[in-house]
């Protein structure tokens, strides 16, 4: 009798151990998106990215809708983006006090091979990378201060905002 007793204890153990790690398992999973054997798989297979790897738009840039303008490019943190009719494709030419009214969208732009199509980095005279839209080089408003401001459209008919 006392030894079937001892032997129901170490199955319940068992069971309570193998339950527990189950559920254990599985609540990590849920929580992260993936299991943790997945994740080693996630990073491992991250850490040297395919060259056919892309990277995220969202990471670089969103877009956004207004009933008036239609869709346009944003960062990703949802403030407007410009094109100005003076650059060239690959060439800024918005400089000193340009600059400092329509500062250029430089957020970690690096010549990488693996950006969303039609953005690609530009090089600045001064050497400062700088993202561009179908070879048009991107920039902020100054006087925009908040997510989905388009105040700088259509200044001195040179400036707009990004169309994808």
């Amino acid at each position: 009798m006392m030894k079937n007793f001892w032997i129901l204890v170490i199955a319940i153990g068992v069971i309570i151990v193998l339950i527990g790690g189950y559920m254990g398992r599985h609540r990590i999973q849920s929580m992260l998106g993936m299991s943790p054997v997945q994740q080693v798989m996630q990073l491992k297979s991250t850490s040297t990215p395919p060259s056919s790897a892309v990277v995220p738009t969202d990471n670089i840039y969103k877009t956004k809708t207004n009933p008036v303008k239609g869709v346009y490019l944003t960062d990703f943190q949802g403030m407007t983006l410009y094109t100005f009719d003076k650059d060239a494709a690959g060439v800024s030419n918005c400089y000193g006090p340009c600059a400092a009214i329509w500062p250029f969208y430089t957020s970690g732009a690096t010549a990488e091979s693996m950006l969303p199509t039609n953005v690609t980095v530009i090089t600045r005279k001064d050497g400062s990378k700088q993202f561009a839209w179908k070879g048009m080089p991107l920039y902020y408003y100054a006087k925009d201060q908040k997510a989905g401001d388009i105040n700088g459209d259509g200044i001195g008919g040179v400036w707009h905002i990004g169309k994808p």
